[in-house]
C-alpha cells in the first residue's frame, strides 16, 4: 500500500513544545503572589503610631501571606532556572550565568519584605510569653520592609537586563527582549518601581508559558 501527497500542499507538522513544568511553575507563582497580596492587605491597618500598628499586626494574616510569598519565590526560581537553561543553549555567556543569581536575589528580597511582619508576629506570639507584638518589633519589621523592597527592585532590574542581553545573544523572542527591557526601566523609576515589582509575577507566568510553547 502506498501513500500519495497532493502537489503544492505542504504537510503540517505539529508544533514542538517543551515540558509543561515552566508554564505550571509560572502560573503557580502568579497565583501564589495574587493570594499573598490579597491576604497581606494592610497588616498595620493604616496605624499612625507604633503601638497601634503592633496591635493591628497581631491580629493580621501576615503569616499566611509570608507562606504564599515563599511559594511564589520557589516557583519563580524554577522559571528562572528553565529560562537560563533555554538561553544557555547557544552559549554560556556572562549574562546567562548572572540570571540565576540576580533572579533569585530579586524574589528572595521581595519575599523577605512580605515575611518581615510575619516574623514580628511569630516572635511576639510564640517566642515570648507576652502573647503580643511589641512596637519595637513592628518598627523593625517596617525597617526591613523598606530596605528589602527597593533592593528587590534593583536586583530585579539587573536580572531583566541580563535577560535582555542573553536573549539578544541567543536570537530568541523579540517580545521577550522588549518586555524585559520595559520592566527593567520601570523597576528603576521610583514613582512606579513598587508597582512594577508586583507585576513581575505576571512576567514570570508569561515567561513560563513562552518556555513551554517554544520548547
Amino acid at each position: 500500500m502506498t501513500t500519495t501527497t497532493v502537489p503544492g500542499v505542504a504537510a503540517r507538522r505539529a508544533p514542538h513544545r517543551g515540558p509543561s513544568s515552566p508554564a505550571l511553575a509560572g502560573l503557580g507563582a502568579l497565583a501564589s503572589f495574587v493570594g499573598a497580596a490579597m491576604v497581606f492587605g494592610d497588616p498595620m491597618a493604616g496605624s499612625v503610631d507604633p503601638a497601634g500598628a503592633a496591635d493591628a499586626l497581631a491580629g493580621s494574616s501576615a503569616t499566611g501571606a509570608a507562606v504564599l510569598m515563599g511559594l511564589y519565590a520557589l516557583l519563580s526560581v524554577a522559571v528562572i532556572g528553565a529560562l537560563a537553561s533555554r538561553l544557555g543553549t547557544t552559549g554560556n555567556g556572562p549574562a546567562v550565568r548572572l540570571l540565576p543569581v540576580l533572579g533569585t536575589a530579586h524574589v528572595l528580597l521581595l519575599a523577605a519584605a512580605f515575611a518581615a511582619p510575619a516574623a514580628a508576629v511569630s516572635v511576639g506570639t510564640q517566642v515570648f510569653d507576652d502573647g503580643g507584638v511589641t512596637p519595637t518589633a513592628t518598627e523593625s519589621a517596617l525597617v526591613l520592609m523598606n530596605v528589602a523592597h527597593p533592593m528587590a527592585a534593583w536586583f530585579g532590574a539587573g536580572f531583566l537586563l541580563a535577560v535582555v542581553l542573553a536573549a539578544r545573544a541567543a536570537g530568541v523572542s523579540r517580545v521577550l527582549v522588549v518586555l524585559s527591557g520595559v520592566f527593567a526601566i520601570g523597576l528603576l523609576l521610583p514613582p512606579v518601581g513598587w508597582a512594577v515589582t508586583y507585576l513581575m509575577a505576571a512576567w514570570f507566568a508569561g515567561v513560563g508559558i513562552w518556555l513551554w510553547l517554544r520548547g
